[in-house]
């Protein structure tokens, strides 16, 4: 089996590869501008209104958070120069002072009270809420300092703060308030690197230079995010001069972009595959048997293989191999078909059924390819998944909506258990479709205890039982590999964010 998916895949993908860089007309770059390609648009210019990576693209060039991440990859001061914990139920920021917005309303204490407390309201639902929802209180000291009280103690604050930097971006109080509550949707404004110019709906977002940025004025004077979500077609614009920057490269094109006018960059991500379950609505899903079924179901190593020339982590759980609590001991379900049948027959579903398989194509690398090599392995043990590719904008309105059925391929990230099993996994949670109640208790156990070695303890514990029950089938952590012009200086980072703020042309 491993050697029939393998042969195909990787035929297939030389084929498409071997007639798609052909070069065709296409604007090339201006000398002082970086065009970057990625999979999809924007869904919208409120730091707090999504929760695609995408999106948060653009808006980390315009935006600031408290906190970033150094080039250790460690926690490092963005907005906010130090913190500290006055008692176990605060943190303490010191904020940067002289600092303004982009359209001259001063940074202070009140921008980041006005911040949380806006995405801290159940009524704004913002999708990154969970990530937040232990801040009880924003609590504004002076003019540049500013407290935030928990209701219990809260380990994975400055990660959180970080990770759910989309909701945690500083917005301007009087641009956001005046200009009604929609303001933000369509004329972002912030602190950061780059100012928003237009935004033309599916083609580009235009961006330019901010020469008041506190950290220094951006050596590139001008970005352009293109939306470009064919592979093939990122590649061809990338290897003519029309863009400088392509994410999602495919590991077989590697080779042959690491030489002449292009160069490949690449780093671990912090980001997951998985296939999620819908358990919340009258579907085979909803018995656990079925859930483990198509675990074992799923010749994940083999799709490894052949999608991802074998690079990235095969992941046991739901979690990033290199995050906090990982157990390096944790086994995944090993690919057994007749072992999927048994338990589907226990089941009650010895024929298989039809389940609906929601995706988007083109948002992660090899996202359709894997899906459809997934959706093959489930047919032979008689699942039939019915694939739904969604656009990034249906999928955004459907997500907010509850509205995922059947088996999703969502993609998540987080380097802690309690910022990827508490959003997914938790009962209620925005991206949670599973509910356990002794996994509820540990996971709010873990989230409010300080000691690492208790945490680890507690989350060794959850793990017994997500195993178990199987809301997912985690896969990979798949690398992050982006195209360059051979001009452009730029490193990435794990967590796939694209960072401008250092980026400069030789």
């Amino acid at each position: 089996m491993n050697k029939i998916l393998r042969r195909t895949f990787l035929t297939a993908a030389l084929a498409t590869t071997s007639l798609a860089i052909a070069p065709f007309p296409v604007a090339a770059q201006e000398a002082d501008t970086l065009v970057v390609a990625q999979p999809a648009d924007a869904y919208s210019m409120d730091p707090a209104k999504h929760s695609a990576f995408p999106t948060a693209n653009i808006l980390f060039q315009i935006y600031d958070g408290l906190v970033t991440q150094g080039d250790d990859g460690q926690m490092a001061p963005a907005l906010a120069k130090s913190w500290t914990n006055p008692d176990p139920l605060t943190w303490r920021f010191k904020l940067r002072e002289g600092v303004k917005f982009q359209n001259g309303e001063p940074f202070n204490a009140e921008a980041v009270k006005f911040t949380f407390d806006r995405a801290l309201d159940p009524k704004f639902k913002a999708p990154y809420y969970s990530r937040i929802s232990a801040i009880k209180s924003v609590v504004v000291v002076d003019d540049y300092t500013v407290d935030f009280k928990t209701a219990k103690p809260f380990p994975t604050m400055l990660l959180s703060l970080y990770e759910a930097s989309f909701a945690a971006l500083i917005v301007p109080p009087k641009h956001t308030q005046e200009n009604g509550g929609n303001a933000l949707a369509t004329t972002p404004v912030g602190t950061g690197p780059y100012k928003f110019v237009k935004w033309l709906k599916d083609e580009e977002v235009e961006l330019e230079a901010n020469p008041d940025y506190w950290g220094g004025k951006p050596k590139i004077a001008k970005v352009v995010f293109r939306p470009i979500k064919e592979t093939r077609t990122r590649i061809a614009e990338l290897t003519s001069g029309g863009v400088g920057l392509a994410a999602d490269i495919p590991p077989e094109d590697v080779p042959s972009l690491s030489s002449g006018d292009t160069k490949i960059e690449t780093v671990p991500s912090d980001f997951l595959y998985f296939l999620a379950f819908d358990t919340t609505r009258d579907t085979p899903l909803k018995d656990k048997r079925v859930r483990q079924a198509i675990n074992y179901a799923v010749d994940v190593d083999a799709i490894q293989q052949a999608l991802l020339n074998s690079m990235g982590n095969r992941i046991a759980l739901t979690l990033p191999a290199n995050g906090f609590a990982y157990n390096p001991d944790w086994k995944p379900y090993p690919y057994d078909p007749d072992k999927a049948k048994k338990l589907l027959a226990e089941a009650g579903y010895p024929d298989g059924f039809t389940i609906p398989l929601m995706t988007r194509k083109g948002r992660f690398l090899k996202d359709a390819e894997i899906v459809e090599a997934t959706a093959g392995f489930l047919a032979k043990v008689g699942i039939k998944a019915e694939i739904k590719y969604l656009e990034p904008g249906v999928w955004g309105q459907i997500s907010e909506k509850k509205g995922r059925e059947g088996i999703t391929f969502p993609g998540w990230s987080g380097r802690d258990p309690n910022l990827v099993w508490d959003p997914l996994l938790k009962t209620g949670q925005y991206q949670s479709y599973f509910s356990n109640p002794e996994l509820d208790a540990l996971l709010d156990q873990g989230a409010s205890t300080i000691n690492p070695e208790e945490r680890k303890s507690i989350y060794e514990k959850a793990a017994v039982i997500i195993k178990d029950e199987a809301p997912h089938l985690p896969m990979i952590q798949p690398p992050l590999i982006y195209g360059l012009s051979a001009n452009l200086n730029w490193k990435p980072r794990t967590d796939s964010i694209i960072d401008l703020r250092k980026a400069s042309f030789q």
